[in-house]
């Protein structure tokens, strides 16, 4: 069938910038909590594509044993923001993303991303870094990732087996799975794979158009 779309995640899939994120979570707690680095760069690992508000909120749970006030959130979300913000204009591609975005472009196939991070974010993101004409559209947190490709494919009247979806969690390849997106999974610099067996798993990006 012919590929009419293409859908990425971004924080692992177009770029390599979980760490950066995992130890912004880090420097946020660990000063109140010291015991919170250990906790927070585990509980990370698996947990790929959920809003930063819901980890702030777990955090807060988990450390304090408190739920977490709206004001609160803002304040976290805000420092994070800030934490991560030039280190993310520095973060690495992955491994064959960008070329792969180009040729989708140069094909006239739609490339989408869906994120964790809010659109807006990512969107300052990908302008930055001159990547913004090879995206069609970017969804983005607080929804859900099954929720925001299922909105994706009925919004842009897609087909699902007309799609493939790149991500890098095992939330990516849930929300595919709910979804009926083919999804490729990624794994770069020879990583154990965090996906269901018989997922379809790459260290490189590439796509033969």
């Amino acid at each position: 069938m012919t590929l009419k779309a293409a859908i990425f995640d971004w924080d692992g899939t177009i770029t390599d910038s979980n760490g950066i994120k995992t130890e912004a979570f880090v420097e946020l707690f660990q000063n109140t909590c010291p015991q919170a680095a250990g906790y927070i760069r585990e509980y990370q690992q698996n947990r790929g594509g959920i809003s930063r508000f819901e980890k702030f909120r777990h955090y807060i749970r988990h450390f304090f044993h408190r739920e977490a006030s709206a004001a609160e959130l803002e304040d976290f979300g805000w420092r994070y923001a800030v934490l991560c913000r030039q280190k993310l204009l520095n973060a690495p591609f992955i491994p064959g993303a960008v070329e792969t975005l180009r040729k989708l472009s140069c094909a006239k196939i739609p490339v989408f991303i869906v994120t964790g991070s809010p659109a807006t974010e990512i969107r300052e993101l990908a302008a930055a870094r001159n990547l913004l004409p090879l995206i069609h559209n970017i969804y983005g947190s607080p929804r859900t990732k099954d929720v925001l490709l299922a909105a994706l494919l009925a919004e842009n009247r897609l087909v699902p087996e007309e799609t493939v979806f790149f991500g890098d969690a095992p939330t990516d390849c849930e929300a595919a799975r709910i979804n009926k997106i083919p999804f490729v999974g990624i794994c770069p610099g020879g990583k154990a794979s965090p996906f269901p067996p018989h997922t379809t798993v790459v260290s490189t990006i590439d796509l033969n158009i």
